[in-house]
């Protein structure tokens, strides 16, 4: 898989976003490079204050910079309504997030890792719902969604 290429496609596309991207995503994804992960924000009674919540999010995205070489990631903030939820994916050269990532971006401790199971059709559907931004969101709106590439 070459991350730069994923990228560029998801930037590119414009139209038949799930037809395109999502098709070229699993037709390029290395299972055996690389490995995705849902991330969810421990604190999610936090997110009272929508625009509190979305700097959260941008500021974890700042500090995630070091990886840019090594990872693609979505951020979705769901709900309309506060307490906000912080739920993520995200894409990671090798089979487990980099150590230099989890030492130096003091944000990972505040969320939940789960590894996706690809075997699983329910996780790697909600893999493609995420890269999309699919609204409703497991049934709630999407207050915004953050990409980093």
């Amino acid at each position: 898989m070459v991350l730069d290429d994923w990228k560029r496609l998801y930037s590119n596309t414009k139209t038949n976003f799930r037809e395109v991207a999502i098709k070229g995503f699993w037709d390029m994804y290395d299972p055996e490079g690389y490995s995705l992960w849902f991330c969810d924000y421990k604190y999610n009674d936090e997110n009272t204050v929508s625009f509190v919540t979305l700097n959260k999010v941008t500021g974890f995205l700042q500090r995630m910079d070091l990886a840019r070489k090594y990872a693609f990631g979505k951020m979705l903030i769901v709900g309309s309504e506060a307490p906000f939820k912080v739920k993520g994916l995200w894409l990671f050269r090798g089979q487990e997030i980099p150590q230099f990532v989890i030492d130096e971006c003091y944000d990972m401790e505040l969320y939940e890792w789960k590894k996706v199971d690809l075997s699983d059709e329910a996780q790697k559907e909600r893999v493609n719902q995420m890269i999309e931004d699919q609204e409703p969101f497991e049934g709630e709106a999407l207050l915004d969604a953050k990409c980093f590439k």
